[in-house]
């Protein structure tokens, strides 16, 4: 992609550069010093360093100082998927438990695996088990896989796409098909699964000995891939809570527009806004609405809240700017004042609030991982090690005049809209960074 900025460090990258700042004595650091030998922003690497925090693998000693934690330390590779439960019957797949999602960064992003017995030589029949089509940042995703595709014609042979349209029985049959039809490997962006079934199927794929990348979307834990390629969706809700927490200067009521029910990067990235809104007591959340992430679905829930009596809120988290250009036409529509936004994504969006004034901060989630995926799982089939997961680099994009304390902007939005390209056009898609 052009002028995206997608060329950027990966969330492993700049893990690792944090903690190659300190030296073998483990010396303590300021935070701005850790920052500056690592060469990270501000806007993301204050976040980054609160989770290492968090997860032990730095440590405040005081006075803004920090050193290596007991966990980069130990470097204990500790499992932190959940576990299978209940006995494989002839027939049946395996279910999983629905316990706590791991959220955010994990040993899992230090860890290298390596994938089954490769099938044979190049080229190799490959497939993409799509969640669905359904609005315009997942037909990007498509678009991203057959442009990787595209690029590696020397070992595709050929493809196999399937949609199951947000229906994970549906798409455990075309997963059979294919597999029936000859498919060396597999790339899977899973559809919401609440009863396991889809994981369970994934595992037994996996079993077989095929390579399975799931991008985008993941189900059921480690057992069900060899690698997952995605952006954080815990960084994209916290980064986008704290913007508007900051902006509304800690205090104000607003109503969260989230995704799709059930789906893997909706949850964490609406757990990970509550836990920074619900942190303030100065922070009313009033109403948390489901979307489908579509223009229709957050012009809709908008309406049936101003409907019902609600006044307008003081802000509108929208995990992505897919449900929040909907959002803004039906305030717009009203003759209200816009409130301020989050979500990004789709060039509507972007071009709606800059023509409005609208203060909005956008985390762009990036549709450049289909291409990634294919590179992760072409290396899979020649027998290379590859991480259990890949970061795909995400941007922090807003106006001019409207950074805050914590978020800053890695690209302004006046120079990152596409004037020239219509509202759907998703501006994070293409091939991303290069494994290579």
């Amino acid at each position: 992609m052009q002028g995206s900025g997608m060329s950027g460090p990966s969330n492993v990258e700049r893990i690792c550069r944090v903690l190659s700042a300190f030296d073998a004595d483990n010396g303590a650091l300021r935070r701005s010093d850790i920052l500056k030998r690592a060469g990270i922003g501000r806007s993301t690497g204050y976040g980054l360093i609160r989770e290492l925090l968090a997860r032990g693998y730095l440590e405040g000693i005081g006075h803004g100082c920090f050193r290596l934690g007991p966990t980069a330390r130990n470097m204990a590779q500790a499992s932190v998927e959940r576990a299978v439960i209940g006995p494989t019957l002839p027939g049946q797949f395996r279910r999983f438990d629905a316990g706590p999602l791991d959220l955010g960064l994990t040993d899992g992003l230090f860890e290298l695996v390596s994938g089954p017995v490769p099938p044979g030589p190049p080229p190799w029949k490959i497939g993409f088990a799509n969640a669905s089509t359904s609005n315009p940042w997942r037909r990007a995703l498509l678009a991203s896989f057959r442009h990787g595709c595209g690029l590696h014609r020397d070992q595709i042979a050929d493809t196999v796409v399937a949609d199951a349209g947000d229906d994970a029985s549906r798409q455990i049959s075309q997963i059979t098909e294919m597999l029936d039809g000859g498919v060396a490997a597999l790339v899977v962006s899973a559809a919401p699964d609440p009863g396991g079934d889809l994981a369970g199927c994934l595992a037994a794929v996996r079993d077989r000995g095929v390579p399975l990348v799931a991008v985008d979307r993941r189900t059921g834990g480690a057992a069900t891939h060899d690698s997952f390629v995605a952006a954080s969706g815990e960084m994209i809700g916290k980064l986008s809570a704290i913007w508007m927490k900051e902006h509304l200067g800690g205090a104000g009521r607003v109503w969260l527009l989230s995704g799709l029910v059930d789906s893997s990067p909706a949850v964490r990235r609406l757990a990970a806004a509550r836990e920074i809104f619900d942190a303030d007591e100065g922070i009313v959340v009033e109403a948390v609405q489901h979307t489908g992430w579509t223009r229709e679905g957050g012009q809709a829930e908008i309406a049936r809240l101003l409907d019902t009596g609600h006044p307008p809120p003081d802000g509108v988290w929208c995990d992505s700017g897919l449900q929040g250009l909907g959002s803004m036409i039906e305030f717009d529509r009203r003759g209200l004042v816009i409130p301020p936004h989050t979500g990004g994504d789709v060039n509507g969006a972007y071009r709606f609030a800059l023509e409005r004034g609208v203060a909005f901060c956008a985390i762009d989630y990036p549709a450049a991982m289909g291409a990634r995926a294919v590179e992760v799982l072409l290396d899979l089939l020649q027998g290379s090690p590859v991480p259990r997961r890949v970061e795909v680099p995400v941007l922090a994009v807003l106006p001019r005049g409207r950074e805050t304390r914590s978020i800053k902007a890695d690209v302004w939005a006046e120079t990152y809209v596409k004037w020239d390209q219509p509202d759907e056009y998703v501006l994070a898609q293409g091939r991303g960074r290069s494994l290579r």
